[in-house]
């Protein structure tokens, strides 16, 4: 079974998981920011916003991944961060300006 993997649009459907059949697939990837390796395990849903947002954006993932990071609140985990920016991302996409800060 194929499992949807769209960025969900609103907060019912984020809260909706009964179509979920298995847990979300996890994925690590190696990124260098800062000139510095980081690894980054995020959901595969995550990945393709994280991709779709860089190629809007004309930059490169590890650039993306780059802004995010020089721009996260201390204390904040770097996967957090990159998850919540996605999520606004898409949020504004879809409603307006809603923010949430990571």
């Amino acid at each position: 079974m194929k499992l949807d993997r769209r960025i969900p649009r609103s907060l019912d459907e984020m809260a909706d998981l009964s179509s979920l059949t298995a847990p979300p697939a996890v994925v690590t990837r190696s990124l260098t920011i800062g000139g510095r390796r980081a690894s980054l395990r995020l959901e595969a849903t995550i990945w393709d916003g994280l991709k779709d947002i860089a190629k809007s954006q004309g930059k490169s993932l590890e650039a993306l991944c780059a802004d995010i990071h020089d721009s996260r609140t201390e204390g904040i985990p770097f996967a957090t961060s990159v998850r919540v920016y996605v999520l606004n991302h898409f949020r504004r996409t879809a409603a307006g300006s809603t923010t949430l800060v990571a």
